[in-house]
């Protein structure tokens, strides 16, 4: 695995500070060093009436300060929940997001998403997510060298529980499906990219075991193994 620092980027209304066990458990994992960028509940706030962009800037600086103390040329991001999303635009593509065109593609090696919504419901509370599907397609770099991996645990099945159900159904048509108990398995998957399915990993550590609880979780979706054995079938969902 590459020793390039690694970025992390945290979900929708996060506080760095909740992403430090898993920076932790991720540099004693990979060796390398590990940056968390510093957005707040009130830069999400703000992102959710002005777009990614302010998002973006905040993951840019913390790319360069990364790259500026460890003298590497590329990091690889990791991205969880709704920050996945934001990863995808800092990377960018040809198109013009915001009226600003990003090019994170260049310093960026890997893109690992953690329960990340890549694929919604045509919803109009998710048209951001949407738009930058439009934009910034499935695993747009991956023919010039960028690695895409989506990680999704299956933890809670939404058939069982109303209130799963009730989660699941804010990012898809029918919430009686698998998932992290926040994402479900079929939403998770950038098109184009490594999948790995985690049995009994939850969205976050607030429902139990989640992404970055331990060395042990972390090695998993950071070195691509996944445990997860429920069959795809070929849109992505579980049977």
């Amino acid at each position: 695995m590459s020793g390039d620092p690694i970025v992390v980027v945290g979900g929708f209304m996060s506080w760095p500070w909740r992403y430090k066990p898993l920076a932790r458990a991720l540099r004693e994992v990979s060796g390398a060093p590990v940056y968390v960028v510093p957005m707040t509940p009130l830069d999400w706030m703000m992102g959710a009436f002005r777009g990614f962009g302010q998002l973006v800037f905040a993951i840019g600086r913390t790319v360069d300060r990364a790259l500026l103390e460890t003298g590497a040329e590329r990091v690889a991001l990791v991205g969880h929940s709704a920050g996945g999303i934001a990863c995808r635009v800092y990377i960018g593509g040809d198109h013009p997001y915001g009226g600003r065109r990003y090019s994170g593609h260049r310093r960026v090696s890997r893109l690992v998403t953690l329960g990340c919504p890549h694929v919604v419901a045509d919803k109009r509370g998710l048209a951001t997510i949407a738009e930058v599907n439009r934009l910034f397609p499935g695993a747009l770099h991956k023919p010039a060298g960028i690695e895409y991996v989506s990680v999704v645990g299956v933890a809670a099945d939404g058939s069982k529980s109303f209130r799963t159900r009730r989660r699941y159904e804010r990012v898809t048509d029918d919430g009686r499906v698998s998932g992290d108990g926040v994402i479900p398995v079929s939403c998770a998957f950038l098109p184009g990219s490594e999948r790995i399915m985690l049995d009994g990993v939850f969205h976050h550590v607030g429902l139990g075991r989640w992404y970055g609880s331990d060395p042990e979780t972390v090695a998993l979706w950071w070195y691509g193994e996944s445990s997860g054995q429920a069959p795809l079938a070929e849109d992505g969902s579980t049977r």
